[in-house]
């Protein structure tokens, strides 16, 4: 009998992706101060992304916006004149920087707030604060918030920037008087950008809860597959018009082991993590990466 020929399989595993650019923008200075503003001058020619994934995020927010719509767009009365003024501006800026706005899915009509519609045009959620002629402090007065990092809009829509960020360990102390004077300050024709980062157990971009904790990571390195980096690009521009302003959130993420091809950076972030370890106020049982994470990038 002839013997029977056998065929190997060899399976290739897939190649890491590259590590993006925007890496090379996170704020990675170890603390304390645990806190920065981190801001840079933004050049309004780059003030949107256009990568690609326009379509797939737009059709995300389409979803969103049908199936949740209270829970991602959120407005109080009298936001509509800044938000009529955001979404000229988008349009006009999409026109230059994408092409004439009838190609694009959506156009504005009647019924829904401007700002709602200007945050259907644009993979970034945006929020338009507005100094309140009581407290002469800014708050959030509308949002289109499709893609939230732990925190839910209708919590936080009406507070100012204070209460906004209360539950952030060190805000009051280190950060919040720079804020405010910061949102006094800014004119029109200097617009900012900065970035944060996170650690996420998943790559969801509507993900309004729970935070991570080390439990909601795998016990060892083996996991990694499950960390994910997520960055938000933040702008801050001075409606010229009204004088809100508006602040757009670009969600950005990548898988934790690109930064095997970026020790410098994963060397940075471990010296970052440990600084804040060192301070239990700062991350205490609730550190949001794995228990492992710093041990792993520095072996990196």
């Amino acid at each position: 009998m002839a013997g029977r020929s056998r065929i190997l399989v060899v399976v290739v595993p897939a190649p890491a992706p590259d590590p993006p650019e925007w890496l090379d923008e996170l704020p990675l200075k170890a603390g304390p101060p645990w806190l920065s503003m981190g801001l840079h001058p933004l050049d309004l020619d780059t003030w949107l992304v256009l990568d690609d994934r326009f379509e797939a995020e737009l059709a995300l927010k389409e979803r969103l916006l049908a199936e949740r719509h209270d829970q991602v767009f959120l407005a109080r009365p009298g936001s509509e004149p800044a938000g009529q003024e955001v979404l000229a501006l988008i349009r006009a800026w999409l026109t230059t920087h994408r092409g004439p706005l009838p190609d694009l899915p959506h156009l504005p009509h009647g019924g829904r707030h401007p700002l709602d519609e200007a945050g259907r045009l644009v993979q970034e959620d945006l929020c338009l604060m507005v100094e309140s002629g009581e407290s002469g402090r800014y708050q959030l007065e509308a949002g289109s918030v499709c893609f939230p990092s732990h925190w839910r809009l209708a919590e936080k829509l009406g507070r100012s920037l204070a209460a906004i960020h209360a539950p952030v360990t060190h805000y009051d102390d280190e950060l919040e008087a720079r804020v405010d004077h910061f949102f006094e300050r800014l004119r029109p024709e200097h617009p900012m950008r900065r970035r944060n980062l996170s650690i996420h157990d998943h790559d969801e971009l509507f993900r309004p809860e729970p935070h991570e904790s080390p439990r909601s990571f795998a016990p060892e390195p083996s996991g990694l597959d499950r960390v994910w980096l997520r960055s938000e690009r933040q702008t801050l521009v001075r409606l010229p018009r009204t004088a809100a302003v508006l602040f757009t959130i670009k969600t950005q993420q990548c898988p934790a082991s690109v930064l095997a091809a970026r020790p410098d950076i994963a060397h940075a972030l471990a010296t970052k993590f440990a600084s804040m370890e060192a301070d239990p106020a700062v991350t205490g049982e609730s550190r949001p990466y794995p228990t492992w994470f710093v041990s792993w990038l520095e072996s990196l």
